[in-house]
């Protein structure tokens, strides 16, 4: 089974249209962990975005299409020292996207190496890398994600 078969139809609504609105992120987290590989329980999906103005502006489009209103982000979010939370309904996953993504590499680097991955066919969002995504793994030093490295690179070698 597809991980992205257990994600909300909201959720699914979300990439769409974040694809289409040209809206940049990256799933990382345990996402990424099980796009890569080792199958695990997450309680949410979580994007790394970027914060430039442009794709703040992209977001936001998204949003409001989504039915919700909303003018602008904080200042907060935009000085990346605070993440956005969205809950669709009380059965979807938490959709987290992130906008300080603990990591030794630039949102850029990343999303030059980013992997894609699509839903029924269609591309709409990428990946964390898995050098990256193991990289920042170790950085957290949580030993849930000392499992994640552990499982990835067993998982890797077979």
């Amino acid at each position: 089974m597809n991980f992205n078969d257990t994600w909300g139809e909201k959720v699914k609504q979300f990439l769409k249209l974040a694809e289409k609105h040209g809206v940049r992120m990256l799933l990382v987290g345990g996402g990424a962990v099980n796009f890569h590989g080792y199958q695990r329980h997450s309680a949410d999906v979580d994007f790394w975005i970027d914060t430039s103005s442009e794709n703040l502006k992209n977001l936001l489009l998204v949003v409001n299409d989504m039915g919700y209103q909303l003018n602008d982000f904080p200042v907060e979010v935009k000085n990346r020292e605070q993440n956005i939370s969205i809950k669709f309904t009380p059965s979807d996953y938490d959709l987290e996207l992130i906008t300080f993504f603990s990591s030794e590499i630039t949102f850029e680097e990343a999303w030059a190496k980013g992997e894609k991955s699509e839903i029924g066919g269609q591309v709409l969002y990428k990946v964390l890398s898995f050098d990256h995504l193991i990289e920042s793994k170790l950085k957290s030093q949580r030993p849930k994600d000392l499992l994640d490295v552990q499982e990835l690179r067993r998982l890797k070698k077979t």
